[in-house]
């Protein structure tokens, strides 16, 4: 099914630990700046196929995660948050990225008319797979690995979403996109590295932005 999602972090027994110690120690769930972070490409879907795909949001996931670790583990570990999403036009070694965009909190955003999609009509993109690519973002703390929903505070997290956004807008510079496209924006964590693990296509795969 297009929106069965699946990965679920906190399902390690390592990530479990580092967690919990960063619930008691904030600092651990900071990022470093300039080490470098990474831009992971979870799931493919057809375009036609996102309108059953749940709303994503970045507030409820940091609380679920909370909750689950203050619960000692209890249950089904949560889902990953997949705060960016991507979306590209054609196959293969011609396939390329249009819109880049930050997943709604309120509905689900690819069954809402979003601009994007509707510019996709345009006859120019006649006969091309329209595909959309949801994706996590992950920082790193030394050798440990924090997923975006982990950072503390909530209010540092969310601030670090819109930047890190508006940095892969203006370095990749899709032809849908309007804003953050001109100036480059603040961001203090060096490269991201794009991992394509969808299994699905190559796209962007150990790419450098």
């Amino acid at each position: 099914m297009a929106f069965e999602l699946t990965y679920r972090p906190l399902e390690n027994g390592k990530n479990q630990i580092y967690f919990r110690r960063g619930i008691i120690n904030n600092t651990l769930l900071v990022p470093e700046k300039e080490i470098g972070c990474y831009l992971v490409i979870q799931s493919s879907f057809p375009l036609y196929e996102t309108v059953n795909i749940p709303a994503q949001s970045l507030n409820i996931s940091w609380q679920v995660n909370q909750d689950y670790a203050s619960s000692n583990y209890t249950g089904q570990a949560p889902l990953a948050c997949y705060p960016i999403y991507l979306i590209t036009v054609g196959d293969d070694k011609n396939e390329r990225l249009v819109y880049i965009g930050k997943t709604s909190s309120q509905s689900a955003r690819f069954s809402s008319g979003h601009r994007a999609i509707t510019k996709l009509h345009h006859p120019k993109y006649d006969g091309m797979t329209k595909r959309v690519y949801l994706c996590c973002i992950v920082f790193l703390k030394g050798s440990n690995e924090i997923q975006i929903e982990w950072i503390r505070s909530f209010e540092f997290a969310e601030k670090l979403l819109k930047q890190f956004e508006a940095n892969l807008i203006f370095w990749s510079q899709p032809e849908l996109n309007t804003q953050h496209m001109k100036k480059e924006p603040l961001f203090e964590y060096g490269q991201v590295h794009v991992q394509n693990i969808t299994g699905e296509t190559c796209f962007w795969h150990d790419k450098f932005i």
